[in-house]
């Protein structure tokens, strides 16, 4: 009787987790989706690295932030305060008109080749999880991505980096233009 009631409790625990994230990786890009906590259909983030080492941070949400516009977002961590809040330029714009009612939006870190790197880094540095408040949004938003798939796009990120760092390496060694 103890057994099947722990199993339901540990099922009734976890599966929201592994269904708040996803992990899909293609030859040139993977991506890490991972839904807003409490508004899961509404918003969700998305982190990606491509083959050629460059990141990119996006928010999908349905909250016309003046879009196109330039704003704030502030990215947190949930459980341990003491670490430090760090802010981000993000740019606001139309992502897809669904139909006349419905429109979504995008909120894209701004890709200053740092920005995109820190947030990650920083995401996994919090454990997998952020609180994210978007100036011009009510509440703060809260992702929390599943351990096994965030350290699957973590290893597929930092192999797309090491190749791009080995190929720029190649490339400016076999530079005309450089000195033997």
């Amino acid at each position: 009787m103890i057994t099947p009631i722990l199993f339901l409790t540990v099922s009734a625990f976890s599966t929201p987790l592994l269904e708040n994230s996803a992990y899909i990786k293609k030859s040139s890009a993977c991506t890490l989706r991972i839904k807003e906590e409490r508004y899961q259909d509404k918003s969700v983030l998305a982190l990606t690295s491509n083959h050629q080492g460059k990141y990119d941070i996006k928010i999908y949400h349905f909250n016309d932030l003046s879009a196109p516009s330039r704003g704030k977002l502030i990215q947190e961590p949930i459980f341990n305060k003491t670490q430090t809040d760090i802010n981000y330029l993000v740019d606001h714009n139309l992502f897809k008109q669904i139909n006349n009612e419905q429109v979504i939006y995008s909120t894209t870190i701004a890709n200053d080749n740092v920005s995109p790197k820190l947030f990650i880094d920083t995401f996994r540095s919090y454990g997998n999880r952020s609180l994210i408040q978007i100036e011009g949004l009510e509440h703060p938003l809260s992702f929390v991505a599943d351990n096994k798939q965030a350290q699957d796009f973590y290893k597929c990120a930092d192999k797309f980096t090491t190749k791009a760092s080995i190929l720029t390496k190649k490339t400016e060694s076999i530079s005309p233009f450089s000195s033997p």
